[in-house]
Formats: C-alpha cells, structure tokens, sequence
C-alpha cells in the first residue's frame, strides 16, 4: 500500500519536472526565435533596404534615361540645333535694334508657286516626291519640299534672298544631289535659312551648272513650327523620270 503510494508520488513529481523542462525549452525556442526576428528587421534595416533603395534608384535612373533618350530621338530637332537657333535669334534680333531690319527682300512681293511636292514614307527615312511643268521646276519644288518638312513653310515670309553657284560632274543625278546638298548647307551655315520659294535662274544641262535664288528667312523658334530636321541628301533610289510629262523626281533625305 505504502509502496504504491510512494511509486504514485514519484511519477507525479516526474510529470510536474517533465512538464517545466517542456515549458522552460518551448519558452527558450520563443525568445530564441523572437531573438532571430528581430535581428532579421535590424539587418534589413541597416543593409537590405538601403541595397533595395539604391537598385531602385538606378532602375529609376535608367528608366528617365532610356525615356530621355526616346524623347531626342523623336525630337524633331536636336538639342544643339535649338541652342544653335535661339543664338542665331538673339544675334539676329541685336543687329536689327542696332542697325534696323536686316532683311533685304522685304519689300519684294511675288506670287508663291503652287505646291507639286508630297513626303512619301520610306522605312527610317524620308522620300521627297516632286513634279513640275520642267526639270527645272522639279529641281525648284524637291528643294522646296526638302525645307517644308523641316517647318510649316507657310508662316515663312520672304524677309530675305539667298543664292548659289554649283557645279557638278557626271550625271543629272550628281547636278540634283549637290544643288540640295547646297541648300541644306545654307541651312546649317546660314543661321538656319528656310527658303520658302527657290528659283532657278540658269539651269545648264551640258556643263551641269545651277544658279538659283532661294527667297525666306531665318528660323524663328519664338515664330515658327518644328518638323523634322534632315541631316543629309542621299543617292539611294533617286531617281529623275525626264521623259514623263511631269518631269517626276525622288529623293531619299536622312533624317
């Protein structure tokens, strides 16, 4: 009897030990693991997150650059182009406070030509398509063309005259390449001239000389609308069809 009773205590008293051993294990895998978050929030807090903020800032970089980039790209004219122009203005509007309008063809007034040119879409760049009751006339509205896809030609005012003197070798495709290659010329060296009517005023086949006058101004950002800017005349797939009755002309520009 006393026996049982004293082997009845002794397992109640290993339970109750068995029991706080449990609790005192289970309470120390707790605080083992509280411990372990909390050091888990600390080092992220110290060396996670700076290292997220920082990759996120450099995909943010990257991403404003590729837009930046987009935007130059589609930008009708380039940045150095708009400095270059907006200088040319401020000089432009200098000279005329000193020394009054400097434009010599204010006073001239004629007749615009009718417009015989259309932009026809050509992977990259851009093909001009011209007409005309003569050569010549297509030499004069492909050139014209070429300055219309760089502005709105009609708020162009015939403030001013330029003229050229070329001369090529070879073919007519030489002569219709270098006569649009030194229109483009003036442009860039001229303070951004935009003729908004050529004339040509000799036009010699067998020496293949072209004299002509291009009428207009200097382009004005504060008055004049932005296309898109050609940076060269090429030779790929022109084409000059004299023998039509519309004297036919193609040139591809690089824009």
């Amino acid at each position: 009897m006393l026996g049982r009773l004293f082997r009845s205590q002794n397992r109640t008293v290993i339970y109750n030990r068995a029991h706080r051993i449990t609790a005192s294990f289970l309470i120390g895998v707790t605080c083992v693991s509280f411990l372990a978050v909390c050091h888990q929030l600390y080092k992220a807090k110290t060396e996670y997150l700076p290292d997220i903020r920082r990759r996120g800032k450099e995909r943010l970089e990257k991403a404003l650059a590729l837009r930046q980039s987009e935007a130059e790209l589609f930008n009708p004219m380039s940045k150095e182009s708009e400095k270059k122009i907006q200088d040319s203005n401020t000089k432009n509007n200098q000279n005329e406070e000193e020394n009054g309008p400097s434009a010599s063809n204010e006073n001239v007034t004629f007749d615009y030509p009718d417009i015989k040119y259309e932009f026809l879409d050509n992977t990259a760049d851009i093909q001009i398509h011209a007409w005309g009751n003569s050569l010549e006339e297509s030499f004069e509205q492909v050139a014209m063309g070429m300055f219309a896809y760089m502005t709105d030609i009609d708020r162009i005012e015939n403030r001013d005259m330029k003229q050229i003197d070329i001369q090529a070798e070879g073919d007519l495709q030489n002569l219709l390449y270098k006569f649009l290659s030194e229109w483009l010329e003036v442009y860039g060296t001229e303070d951004y001239f935009i003729a908004r009517k050529i004339e040509i005023n000799l036009f010699d086949r067998n020496q293949l000389r072209i004299i002509a006058r291009g009428y207009g101004e200097i382009f004005d950002l504060s008055r004049h609308t932005q296309g898109t800017e050609i940076k060269a005349i090429t030779y790929s797939n022109m084409q000059i069809h004299e023998e039509a009755s519309t004297h036919d002309v193609y040139v591809i520009v690089d824009i």
